[in-house]
Protein backbone atom coordinates (compact mmCIF):
# COMPACT_ATOMS: atom_id res chain seq x y z
CA UNK A 1 0.00 0.00 0.00
CA UNK A 2 1.15 3.21 -0.62
CA UNK A 3 1.74 5.55 2.24
CA UNK A 4 -0.68 8.07 3.35
CA UNK A 5 -3.53 8.31 5.65
CA UNK A 6 -6.20 5.99 5.73
CA UNK A 7 -10.37 6.43 5.16
CA UNK A 8 -12.90 5.45 8.00
CA UNK A 9 -16.29 3.46 6.44
CA UNK A 10 -19.01 3.92 8.59
CA UNK A 11 -22.02 3.64 6.38
CA UNK A 12 -21.36 0.42 3.91
CA UNK A 13 -22.45 -2.88 5.99
CA UNK A 14 -20.80 -5.82 4.11
CA UNK A 15 -20.97 -8.42 6.11
CA UNK A 16 -20.94 -11.03 3.19
CA UNK A 17 -16.64 -11.15 2.89
CA UNK A 18 -14.01 -13.02 3.85
CA UNK A 19 -12.52 -9.91 5.94
CA UNK A 20 -15.51 -10.20 8.13
CA UNK A 21 -14.82 -13.65 8.66
CA UNK A 22 -11.16 -13.33 9.17
CA UNK A 23 -12.31 -10.33 11.97
CA UNK A 24 -14.68 -12.91 13.36
CA UNK A 25 -12.20 -16.02 13.83
CA UNK A 26 -9.75 -13.98 14.99
CA UNK A 27 -11.21 -12.66 17.81
CA UNK A 28 -12.92 -15.92 18.84
CA UNK A 29 -10.09 -16.43 21.15
CA UNK A 30 -10.38 -13.50 23.50
CA UNK A 31 -14.13 -14.21 23.80
CA UNK A 32 -12.76 -18.27 25.10
CA UNK A 33 -10.16 -15.79 27.60
CA UNK A 34 -12.51 -13.42 29.28
CA UNK A 35 -15.74 -16.18 29.86
CA UNK A 36 -12.45 -18.98 30.59
CA UNK A 37 -10.77 -16.45 32.98
CA UNK A 38 -14.23 -15.13 34.80
CA UNK A 39 -17.03 -17.32 34.29
CA UNK A 40 -19.56 -15.30 36.22
CA UNK A 41 -19.74 -12.43 33.55
CA UNK A 42 -22.64 -12.78 31.12
CA UNK A 43 -22.75 -12.79 27.80
CA UNK A 44 -24.29 -9.28 27.70
CA UNK A 45 -21.40 -8.30 29.35
CA UNK A 46 -18.85 -9.60 27.07
CA UNK A 47 -20.61 -8.20 24.10
CA UNK A 48 -20.18 -4.82 25.73
CA UNK A 49 -16.50 -6.24 26.05
CA UNK A 50 -16.29 -7.31 22.06
CA UNK A 51 -17.60 -3.72 21.24
CA UNK A 52 -14.80 -2.07 23.76
CA UNK A 53 -12.24 -4.06 22.26
CA UNK A 54 -13.28 -3.53 18.40
CA UNK A 55 -13.42 -0.27 18.58
CA UNK A 56 -10.33 0.13 20.66
CA UNK A 57 -8.42 -1.92 18.00
CA UNK A 58 -9.92 -0.02 14.83
CA UNK A 59 -9.68 4.24 16.45
CA UNK A 60 -6.16 2.98 17.24
CA UNK A 61 -5.74 2.00 13.44
CA UNK A 62 -7.27 5.23 12.42
CA UNK A 63 -4.90 7.03 14.74
CA UNK A 64 -1.86 5.02 13.93
CA UNK A 65 -2.91 6.17 10.09
CA UNK A 66 -3.11 9.71 10.50
CA UNK A 67 0.31 10.22 12.60
CA UNK A 68 1.84 7.91 10.33
CA UNK A 69 0.58 7.79 7.51
CA UNK A 70 0.38 3.75 7.28
CA UNK A 71 -2.86 3.72 5.60
CA UNK A 72 -4.62 1.54 7.30
CA UNK A 73 -8.59 1.74 6.98
CA UNK A 74 -10.98 1.87 10.31
CA UNK A 75 -14.26 -0.26 9.30
CA UNK A 76 -17.81 -0.69 11.11
CA UNK A 77 -17.84 -3.42 9.62
CA UNK A 78 -14.66 -4.87 11.36
CA UNK A 79 -16.23 -3.87 15.57
CA UNK A 80 -19.36 -5.82 14.94
CA UNK A 81 -17.67 -8.45 13.44
CA UNK A 82 -15.02 -8.43 16.62
CA UNK A 83 -17.88 -7.97 18.96
CA UNK A 84 -19.77 -11.70 17.35
CA UNK A 85 -16.14 -13.05 17.66
CA UNK A 86 -16.40 -12.65 21.19
CA UNK A 87 -19.47 -13.62 21.77
CA UNK A 88 -18.75 -16.37 20.17
CA UNK A 89 -16.09 -17.74 22.27
CA UNK A 90 -17.79 -16.62 25.23
CA UNK A 91 -20.59 -18.65 24.15
CA UNK A 92 -18.59 -21.88 23.80
CA UNK A 93 -16.84 -21.70 26.92
CA UNK A 94 -20.91 -21.73 28.68
CA UNK A 95 -21.82 -24.31 26.24
CA UNK A 96 -18.85 -26.11 27.80
CA UNK A 97 -19.34 -25.62 30.82
CA UNK A 98 -22.93 -26.85 30.80
CA UNK A 99 -22.09 -29.67 29.03
CA UNK A 100 -19.34 -30.52 31.48
CA UNK A 101 -21.87 -30.30 34.43
CA UNK A 102 -24.77 -32.20 32.98
CA UNK A 103 -22.03 -34.69 32.37
CA UNK A 104 -21.13 -34.96 35.73
CA UNK A 105 -24.40 -34.89 37.24
CA UNK A 106 -25.16 -37.80 34.80
CA UNK A 107 -22.27 -39.87 35.89
CA UNK A 108 -23.33 -39.55 39.92
CA UNK A 109 -26.85 -40.41 38.73
CA UNK A 110 -25.30 -43.87 37.21
CA UNK A 111 -22.68 -44.89 40.02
Amino acid sequence: MPLGAGRVNLTQLNILNWGFLENIILTVPIGLLLKWFWPKLSLLTIGGLGLLVGSSIEIGQYVLSQHWLINRSSDINDVLANAIGIIIGGLLVTLYYRLSTSRRSRVRLVA
